[in-house]
């Protein structure tokens, strides 16, 4: 991710699966706010998305399978976490293995 104050950019094995895994930090919420829906956005752009899920308690975490990767973006106040697979991976089996990367 390109905004924020870059807090952690690693490489994690799981599952037989890489996945990359990026926390940045915004001064506050609002400024956060504004950038998780920039980065979405940004990372879905030009890609069709072939299936998703929105968190509905907080919109502000979805997990996006395209047709070149999978990912999940999770806003937690003042800092969005992303972790990304190198392959496409179902939603559902994506945020089994791959969300408690970025909790």
């Amino acid at each position: 991710m390109r905004e924020g104050k870059l807090l952690k950019s690693e490489m994690i094995s799981r599952d037989g699966e890489i996945f990359y895994v990026e926390k940045v930090a915004f001064k506050d919420w609002h400024e956060s706010l504004h950038h998780f829906y920039l980065i979405s956005d940004r990372l879905s752009n030009g890609h069709p998305i072939v299936e998703q899920k929105w968190s509905y308690e907080d919109f502000c975490d979805v997990t996006v399978r395209l047709d070149d990767c999978t990912y999940a973006l999770n806003r937690q106040v003042e800092v969005i976490a992303l972790v990304r697979s190198f392959r496409p991976i179902p939603v559902d089996e994506f945020d089994r293995i791959a969300r408690p990367l970025i909790m």
